[in-house]
């Protein structure tokens, strides 16, 4: 037996803490505790005979391994079953227009509606997957632009249309989007459990001054006021409803004051059903002494009974849910990309395009591109935090662009994993 190459044992104050990245199992210990097995981890055999309960607990959790087990090829297999795995993640832009100009968004808001012929192709597709492609389960997000923008247009006929499909198919269907939240008015409440939606991904762009800097519109007094009475509204309906409320800040936007402005609006019963992340805007420069402040103000919101995404470890061995075979993005004009983080959507050629009979026509392999392993380069692999990252962005891979995303955050990933151990329930 030999311990596991993807041990990280971290103390903070009073604690040991123990996480392995393979098995992404964890716990604490008492320090005093911690400090005297750590060495014996090297020894397994010593660590067996004197504490034998312990020693198992490590093997059970994949702390202590085979000898013969070799974890890079484990990582390996990982990877290739969740980038061949059969449950479809679908995203739709039923539009790339959107009702907000933010300064930070990377999407040209070009009018635009999806056509009924694009509709068309799309249920043609779904049955494609299911019928042909033999799909365990679908999942469509909806993105944009803003989606809600043409809700009875073009979310509700081809969500009905899904889930009658995946009810005779007998496999499970799953609704969200990644939406601004103008437009989730009470009235759409009953469509939003017909549709079955179980999440939404909502921006606010820091406190109430700021985020109604960013985003305003005419006949709105307050678009943070408007998108939180929202939120509640639909918290206080769909009770198996989950939101993330993702922050989009720079260094001077996120301050402590955010926490009580949202506990104006959000009311204490539905507070754990909304689930608070912070992201620095990409055009933020890098300052790794921030990540004290942004964990200071997600333990205010837990303190207030809300829940709070403290890291993004990757648990499925890839880097991006572009990486999957079974994940495509349909544009409102029927261009199929896998990246909608990137220009490839304004692309008057775009890379895949949607066939009449529901299949998708891809150039030059130009999906093939994202299922290759972009951690296989010596710099991830000789990485000790290799399964928590799996890599660099797909797409920057297939650009054959080389670099330590870690470089790219404010936040320190040791630091990042005992607050995460500390928080998670």
């Amino acid at each position: 037996m030999k311990p596991s190459h993807y041990n990280y044992i971290l103390s903070k104050d009073s604690k040991s803490y123990w996480y392995n990245g393979v098995s992404h199992k964890f716990f604490t210990l008492p320090i005093e505790l911690g400090d005297k097995i750590k060495p014996l981890i090297c020894n397994p055999e010593i660590l067996k005979e004197s504490a034998p309960s312990f020693y198992q607990k490590l093997v059970d959790n994949e702390f202590i391994i085979d000898d013969n087990v070799d974890e890079i090829e484990v990582i390996r297999k990982r990877n290739l079953e969740t980038i061949h795995s059969k449950d479809y993640f679908l995203v739709i832009l039923p539009t790339l227009n959107c009702n907000y100009k933010c300064w930070y968004c990377i999407q040209n808001h070009i009018p635009s509606m999806m056509s009924q012929e694009t509709i068309t192709r799309i249920k043609k597709h779904i049955d494609y997957m299911i019928d042909e492609r033999n799909i365990t389960s679908l999942h469509i997000e909806w993105f944009g632009g803003e989606p809600f923008m043409y809700f009875k247009q073009v979310i509700a006929p081809i969500s009905e249309y899904a889930i009658e499909k995946c009810d005779k198919a007998k496999i499970p269907f799953l609704n969200s989007a990644t939406t601004n939240g103008y437009f989730l008015s009470s009235d759409k409440i009953k469509d939003l459990k017909r549709l079955k939606f179980s999440g939404f991904q909502i921006t606010l762009d820091g406190d109430k001054g700021n985020h109604d800097k960013v985003k305003f519109q005419n006949g709105c007094d307050s678009a943070f006021v408007h998108t939180l009475g929202n939120i509640d509204k639909i918290l206080s309906a769909l009770k198996d409803m989950n939101i993330v409320l993702r922050i989009n800040y720079t260094h001077k936007t996120l301050t402590n004051k955010i926490v009580s402005q949202i506990n104006e609006y959000i009311s204490p019963e539905n507070r754990k059903q909304l689930t608070i992340t912070p992201k620095k805007v990409w055009q933020e420069s890098v300052d790794k002494n921030f990540q004290s402040s942004t964990i200071s103000i997600l333990d205010e919101f837990n303190d207030y009974g809300y829940n709070a995404a403290r890291m993004e470890i990757v648990d499925n061995f890839v880097p991006c849910y572009a990486n999957r075979e079974y994940y495509n993005a349909i544009n409102y004009n029927g261009g199929v990309v896998k990246c909608t983080a990137c220009n490839d959507l304004y692309e008057s050629n775009p890379p895949g395009q949607l066939q009449e009979d529901g299949k998708i026509e891809w150039k030059n392999n130009f999906d093939k591109l994202y299922q290759e392993e972009s951690y296989e380069n010596p710099k991830c692999l000789n990485c000790k935090y290799l399964p928590v990252c799996m890599g660099i962005c797909p797409r920057d891979h297939a650009r054959k662009r080389n670099y330590c995303k870690m470089d790219a955050q404010d936040s320190n990933i040791e630091t990042s994993l005992i607050d995460f151990i500390e928080h998670c329930k």
